[in-house]
Protein backbone atom coordinates (compact mmCIF):
# COMPACT_ATOMS: atom_id res chain seq x y z
CA UNK A 1 0.00 0.00 0.00
CA UNK A 2 1.16 3.72 -1.00
CA UNK A 3 1.10 5.58 2.03
CA UNK A 4 2.48 8.93 0.46
CA UNK A 5 -0.67 10.14 -0.62
CA UNK A 6 -1.73 10.12 2.84
CA UNK A 7 1.55 11.80 4.64
CA UNK A 8 0.90 14.54 1.58
CA UNK A 9 -2.67 14.53 2.75
CA UNK A 10 -1.25 14.95 6.41
CA UNK A 11 0.94 17.46 5.29
CA UNK A 12 -0.95 19.72 3.94
CA UNK A 13 -3.71 19.91 6.76
CA UNK A 14 -0.59 20.74 8.93
CA UNK A 15 0.57 23.83 6.72
CA UNK A 16 -3.21 24.92 6.30
CA UNK A 17 -3.06 24.90 10.57
CA UNK A 18 -0.16 26.87 10.31
CA UNK A 19 -0.81 29.01 8.40
CA UNK A 20 -4.44 29.61 9.66
CA UNK A 21 -2.98 30.33 12.81
CA UNK A 22 -0.03 33.09 11.81
CA UNK A 23 -2.91 34.76 9.80
CA UNK A 24 -4.69 34.93 13.15
CA UNK A 25 -1.80 36.24 14.75
CA UNK A 26 -1.61 39.23 12.33
CA UNK A 27 -5.54 40.02 11.50
CA UNK A 28 -5.65 42.15 14.94
CA UNK A 29 -3.13 44.68 13.69
CA UNK A 30 -4.77 48.63 12.71
CA UNK A 31 -4.97 49.54 9.15
CA UNK A 32 -3.85 53.27 9.00
CA UNK A 33 -3.82 55.87 6.47
CA UNK A 34 -1.11 57.88 5.59
CA UNK A 35 -2.74 61.26 5.04
CA UNK A 36 0.56 62.36 2.51
CA UNK A 37 -0.36 59.45 0.36
CA UNK A 38 -4.18 59.97 0.37
CA UNK A 39 -5.40 61.78 -2.60
CA UNK A 40 -9.13 62.05 -1.59
CA UNK A 41 -10.36 59.28 -4.43
CA UNK A 42 -12.70 57.78 -1.73
CA UNK A 43 -12.14 53.50 -3.13
CA UNK A 44 -11.52 52.87 0.39
CA UNK A 45 -14.59 54.62 1.54
CA UNK A 46 -16.58 52.86 -1.12
CA UNK A 47 -15.37 49.57 -0.41
CA UNK A 48 -15.43 49.12 3.21
CA UNK A 49 -18.04 46.92 4.15
CA UNK A 50 -18.68 48.45 7.79
CA UNK A 51 -18.63 52.00 7.08
CA UNK A 52 -15.32 52.02 9.16
CA UNK A 53 -13.95 54.93 6.88
CA UNK A 54 -14.62 58.48 5.89
CA UNK A 55 -13.30 61.95 5.20
CA UNK A 56 -11.82 64.11 7.93
CA UNK A 57 -12.15 67.91 7.49
CA UNK A 58 -8.83 68.05 5.57
CA UNK A 59 -10.62 65.88 2.81
CA UNK A 60 -8.56 62.92 3.52
CA UNK A 61 -9.86 59.30 4.07
CA UNK A 62 -9.57 58.35 8.17
CA UNK A 63 -10.40 54.71 9.58
CA UNK A 64 -12.70 54.22 12.96
CA UNK A 65 -10.47 51.97 14.56
CA UNK A 66 -13.59 50.89 16.45
CA UNK A 67 -15.70 49.70 13.51
CA UNK A 68 -12.80 48.29 11.29
CA UNK A 69 -13.02 44.48 11.11
CA UNK A 70 -9.56 44.29 9.43
CA UNK A 71 -10.87 42.42 6.20
CA UNK A 72 -8.02 44.74 3.97
CA UNK A 73 -10.50 45.58 1.52
CA UNK A 74 -9.04 49.18 1.96
CA UNK A 75 -5.69 48.04 1.94
CA UNK A 76 -6.15 46.30 -2.08
CA UNK A 77 -7.90 48.60 -3.78
CA UNK A 78 -5.74 51.76 -2.84
CA UNK A 79 -4.21 52.70 -6.04
CA UNK A 80 -1.52 55.22 -4.00
CA UNK A 81 -0.72 51.98 -1.45
CA UNK A 82 -1.99 55.04 0.98
CA UNK A 83 -3.67 52.33 3.38
CA UNK A 84 -1.54 50.13 5.75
Amino acid sequence: MNRRPTLWLLLSFALVLLLAFACQQFTGAEYFIDSSSCNGCGECIRICPNDAIYYNQSGKAEIDQTKCTHCANCVAICPNNAVY
